[in-house]
């Protein structure tokens, strides 16, 4: 499912940027650029472009045949085995968009000579083969100096494992005391600290007492941190929840850092202890009369703990009657795991109400049992031609979703006139001016057009989960979703404000879009940046679910909007 929700053109002379493409020198730059890149995006790896760039010598092809993917990944064979480097690097660059467990072999070759590793690494890391995670470990292990290639292995054993629950002490070869001391100090403690907040049973190889030491001086540090030292101790903190009640004290020092991001992951963490004291803080944060997000996250907390203290399935239903529409619906949806019958009637009201935020989550919250994806199944088919009715069949289904009639790539000047153009958004909570990478120019059009033609006014901020995104796209229009699909580009890093397209799995992004409000690794490589927030991150960080866009339009960059 999309990230894990359910579902004018311009005519100016303007010179897109060529530095996420590569050299084109030799070549007219504008015309192979925009050829190449038109082919990419209509997936036709036989374009004669292709042929024509690579007998030329540039190589950056290369990567655009990987990002096609499929049968196009073959045509990379040959320049993997090669002995141009040159050639190599682009062939690896391409290999990492292409999850192929039968370039695996050709991958660990090429990085065992390569001096930089790190598109050889990615794609090891990406394929999905057996034992990849061993070697990547392995050659971590040899890679003591912090330098580029030390940071390349540690996020590619971070995507070898995180969508697989792999265990830390299943990891041949990996050292958990370096990984650890890599993330206690040095350039790559953000990256060392997810690493490390990813692996399952951390603890069965690392004692309490070592990560104690490690982490307490950090929650010591003082003065303003960077947004990597941030992030560090946020992941350490995620960790921290993976020692039980051991870790109470540790979450309970946290729940007092100046660092928002530190304090929400704390919150997060508690629900995963099950002592006394630590009920007793989370009872007391979901009562508070703090920020949102602490509420939503301790009765997430309280939700989680249920499980084992049927008490807190009462405190769940109080406040399902909250006046603020994300902690009734986060109450909904930890209810519906632990009394069925009283959540799915809820749910089956709020299904046919006026409130479309809570529709929306009541189709969540049904899901859950038999009997709601009951009620579900009646609805879907009581209502097939609303968008009420066509998400209900999507939570049933949600292969649904993935099945979309793909948009024609854009003719290449409506592209490079929308480079130009920022994106500025009127939110409930205030405005958000976005910019343009670059790095995904068609992507970025898709947004911008979306803007233009008034189809984001009104979208909901449906799903937010502080520490992670901010997600807006869903809206009660039908007409939206005759807009089509736009293809991959993985252009950019999910840093910190960043704006991502949501997706059903590859090449299935239409109009749902999300902002960053954490470094979120382990998405780089699996969803397509193609902007940032450069004005109104507060605004963001201040987002609640059930928050619309009132507004949304292009201006020509730079503009005033966010002055």
């Amino acid at each position: 499912m999309k990230i894990g929700m359910i579902t004018a053109v311009f005519a100016l002379s303007v010179t897109m940027p060529l530095a996420a493409y590569g050299d084109l020198s030799g070549l007219d730059k504008n015309a192979l650029q925009a050829r190449l890149l038109a082919a990419t995006d209509a997936r036709d790896p036989d374009n004669p472009v292709f042929d024509e760039a690579l007998k030329a010598g540039k190589y950056q092809a290369l990567e655009r045949l990987g990002q096609i993917g499929g049968i196009a990944c073959s045509k990379l064979v040959p320049y993997l085995r090669g002995t141009n480097p040159e050639a190599k690097q682009w062939a690896a660059k391409g290999a990492v968009h292409c999850y192929d467990k039968k370039l695996a072999a050709l991958l660990v070759d090429g990085m065992q000579s390569a001096k930089d590793k790190t598109p050889w690494a990615a794609a090891l890391g990406f394929s999905g083969a057996d034992g990849v995670a061993d070697i990547l470990a392995s050659a971590l292990d040899k890679t003591r100096t912090p330098d580029d290639n030390q940071r390349a292995l540690m996020l590619a054993l971070l995507q070898s494992v995180v969508y697989e629950r792999t265990k830390a002490g299943e990891i041949d070869g990996l050292d958990i005391i370096q990984v650890l001391d890599s993330a206690r100090l040095g350039p790559h403690s953000d990256v060392a600290a997810y690493l490390l907040a990813r692996l399952q049973d951390v603890p069965s190889v690392l004692h309490y007492d070592a990560f104690e030491a490690a982490y307490l001086p950090m929650l010591d540090e003082t003065g303003p941190l960077n947004e990597n030292r941030r992030e560090t101790i946020r992941l350490m903190t995620r960790l921290a929840r993976e020692y039980g009640n051991q870790g109470n004290a540790l979450l309970a020092t946290a729940l007092e850092s100046p660092e928002p991001s530190v304090r929400h992951e704390a919150i997060r963490s508690l629900g995963y202890l099950r002592d006394a004291q630590s009920k007793a803080l989370l009872l007391n944060l979901a009562s508070g009369e703090g920020d949102a997000a602490a509420r939503h996250l301790a009765i997430e907390a309280l939700g989680r703990r249920s499980a084992e203290d049927p008490d807190l399935v009462r405190v769940l239903e109080m406040y399902i009657s909250d006046d603020n529409r994300w902690i009734a619906a986060t109450a909904l949806r930890m209810l519906g795991q632990r009394d069925g019958a009283v959540a799915n009637a809820i749910a089956a009201d709020w299904l046919t109400g006026k409130d479309y935020y809570l529709a929306f989550q009541a189709l969540i919250a049904l899901t859950g049992t038999e009997e709601g994806k009951a009620i579900l199944k009646a609805y879907a088919e009581a209502h097939p031609k609303t968008v009420r009715g066509y998400e209900a069949a999507v939570a049933l289904d949600p292969s649904i979703e993935a099945v979309t009639k793909p948009r024609r790539t854009p003719d290449w000047s409506i592209v490079t006139a929308y480079q130009n153009r920022e994106l500025i958004l009127d939110t409930t909570r205030g405005k958000v001016c976005i910019e343009m990478t670059g790095d995904a120019p068609y992507a970025a059009t898709n947004f911008l057009q979306l803007a233009d033609f008034g189809k984001m006014d009104g979208m909901l901020w449906h799903r937010v989960i502080p520490n992670f995104v901010a997600q807006a796209g869903q809206i009660e229009n039908k007409d939206l979703a005759k807009w089509g699909s736009i293809r991959e580009e993985w252009g950019g890093k999910h840093k910190i404000g960043t704006v991502g397209v949501a997706t059903a799995g590859r090449d299935t992004g239409t109009t749902q879009f999300f902002i960053n409000t954490a470094y979120n690794m382990h998405l780089d490589g699996r969803y397509t940046v193609f902007a940032k927030v450069y004005g109104g991150m507060d605004v963001v960080y201040a987002l609640e679910e059930g928050d619309s866009i009132t507004r949304a339009y292009t201006a020509e960059a730079p503009s005033a909007n966010c002055k």
